[in-house]
């Protein structure tokens, strides 16, 4: 399925974010006021997968990821960083070398102009939808699939709030780049628009630029101890194909809504995405190849999207266990054009605090699920429209 052939980031993107990096470690030493704050931290994680339904199943225990995490805070500046690093282990086990598979997940700085205005620059979180997060999950909806949740991209926002009003404009670029590990075009954190692995069938060699997005959101009145927030949000972009080089176009669009009442949350999210790829002739324009964590995978180019969930944070402490939140999620991806089979993903977990302990364990159900047994073309024509389940638990341990 991968090529693997050490594939890397371009020398002058790899420049412009080790900048940020090192920006972001020296301002806490140029700062006097007593304010300003740096910390860096990190986490070790486990995680435990348990399969069902698959030609083979998996009962696993293994290493996870390490990162590292830089975070900085004054009265004017602020900034956060993050490096990951995978493989050696499932579902890495292609690799011999713990760590080989490593990239960004967000490297960025911020301004603050006054106390509504923020600036932001880098390698930052797009501002589309439920934010940071459409649900409590760890491994999140069909809508981050799709390239429309927690996609940090290579560019500028800014971030306004009037009263009960949050606007949110970003221009991006360019994406983050993939890095180093096997894939061709998907070592990268965030699930973008890419050049297909080799083995991929049907995959396509698109690139996005120039992306164009906005999010405004307000504040719904609420009861004391709750918050309510209804939004909505647009993208527009440029699919560029490096085998026609010829250039496509992206739009998405999305409508949410956040609230929280005491113990109970809940979050909704539903829109549209429509690609209108230059692929060859020969790969035709129903599907764009999109990647992440060192793969990638083909995704129907037009369709409908929709996630809900609801969740609760129990009042109850069990020793060191505290924190306990159970949820319970639905996202599903609707396709236009015939026969492509439509994608759906439950996920029914809770995650909890246990001394520094913070762990997920979630049962998930999937139906040409591109993470439930359908990777290759799951999100895209679909797979064999069966539904099948995993187990999966995620111990980190952070400092």
């Amino acid at each position: 399925m991968k090529n693997r052939a050490m594939r890397k980031a371009s020398p002058r993107l790899h420049a412009l974010l080790a900048g940020l990096l090192v920006a972001l470690g020296s301002v806490s030493a140029q700062a006097a006021d007593a304010d300003s704050q740096l910390k860096i931290g990190g986490a070790l994680r486990a995680r435990y997968d348990h399969s069902f339904d698959y030609t083979r199943n998996v009962s696993k225990l293994s290493f996870d990821t390490f990162r590292i995490d830089v975070n900085y805070d004054s009265p004017g500046l602020y900034g956060s960083a993050q490096y990951r690093f995978y493989g050696g282990a499932f579902p890495y086990d292609y690799t011999s070398q713990m760590g080989r598979i490593n990239f960004p997940a967000f490297a960025w700085l911020g301004y603050k102009l006054g106390d509504s205005t923020r600036v932001v620059a880098g390698l930052n979180q797009m501002p589309f939808g439920l934010l940071p997060y459409a649900s409590n999950t760890f491994y999140q909806t069909l809508i981050n699939n799709i390239g429309l949740e927690d996609v940090h991209n290579l560019g500028v926002k800014v971030q306004h709030r009037i009263d009960a009003v949050d606007i949110q404009l970003g221009f991006y670029p360019t994406d983050g780049g993939s890095w180093a590990g096997t894939s061709r075009g998907g070592v990268r954190y965030s699930v973008n628009v890419v050049r297909a692995d080799s083995g991929l069938a049907g995959g396509s060699h698109n690139r996005e630029r120039n992306v164009m997005v906005g999010r405004l959101g307000y504040a719904l009145p609420a009861a004391e101890g709750s918050t309510s927030e209804l939004g909505i949000s647009a993208l527009r972009s440029t699919l560029h194909n490096a085998d026609t080089d010829a250039d496509g176009r992206r739009t998405a669009y999305a409508a949410h809504y956040a609230g929280k009442f005491g113990a109970f949350g809940l979050l909704a999210e539903a829109g549209r995405q429509s690609m209108t790829p230059r692929n060859p002739a020969a790969v035709g324009n129903g599907t764009v190849s999109f990647g992440a964590f060192d793969g990638s995978f083909n995704v129907a180019s037009k369709g409908n999207f929709y996630s809900a969930e609801l969740s609760y944070l129990l009042p109850v402490r069990l020793g060191p266990v505290s924190n306990i939140t159970p949820y319970f999620n639905y996202s599903a991806f609707t396709k236009d054009k015939a026969g492509y089979k439509d994608s759906q993903r439950v996920i029914a977990g809770a995650h909890f605090s246990a001394g520094p302990l913070f762990i997920y364990t979630e049962m998930r159900w999937g139906r040409n699920d591109p993470y439930t047994g359908d990777y290759a073309n799951g999100a895209g024509v679909g797979g064999d429209d069966v539904w099948k389940k995993t187990f999966y638990a995620n111990i980190g341990y952070y400092f």
